[in-house]
């Protein structure tokens, strides 16, 4: 019984260095990261059918923290950002939509085509990107805050923010 005790400990302990292991500026960037991909997701989920689908297919990125520096009041994080190919999908919707821009459809012709490539699109499997992103991190009040916003967020969104800032 004893003995076993023992090993019941050495495990928990194990637990707590593991879980105690992530620097500050690490667990900052992972709850920052997933509170932006809940506020976009909510309030694209508050617009029209299309937008609710595009929030959907928004929460399926993920992220990787491969390296952390941190230095007094400044990090820099190398992370991963995976995220589906918008870029991809909405020349392909640009595309897919030309034709109803050329005859003047309508707007009801409109959105109708537009939820129906959307509900294509959530039903089959997608391409991802991934992006690798240099955050920069400043503490301020003792609070870890990511300085690069618009990098990360370019990264969230598959490039989309760049093909659009390139298209105009």
């Amino acid at each position: 019984m004893k003995k076993m005790f023992r090993y019941v400990l050495l495990v928990f302990v194990f637990f707590m260095l593991v879980a105690c292991g992530k620097p500050d500026s690490q667990k900052a960037f992972e709850k920052n990261f997933k509170q932006t991909i809940t506020d976009v997701s909510k309030k694209m989920k508050d617009g029209n059918e299309v937008s609710k689908m595009l929030a959907g297919i928004l929460e399926k990125g993920s992220y990787k923290v491969n390296k952390v520096s941190e230095e007094k009041n400044m990090a820099e994080l190398d992370v991963t950002i995976k995220s589906a190919d918008f870029v991809k999908y909405m020349t392909e919707y640009l595309v897919a939509l030309k034709p109803l821009f050329d005859s003047n459809m309508g707007e009801e012709a409109f959105q109708k085509k537009s939820l129906e490539y959307f509900e294509n699109l959530t039903k089959k499997e997608l391409d991802y990107t991934e992006t690798d992103v240099i955050v920069h991190m400043e503490k301020v009040d003792g609070e870890w805050k990511v300085i690069n916003t618009e990098d990360v967020l370019t990264a969230i969104f598959g490039g989309l923010t760049d093909a659009a800032a390139d298209f105009n």
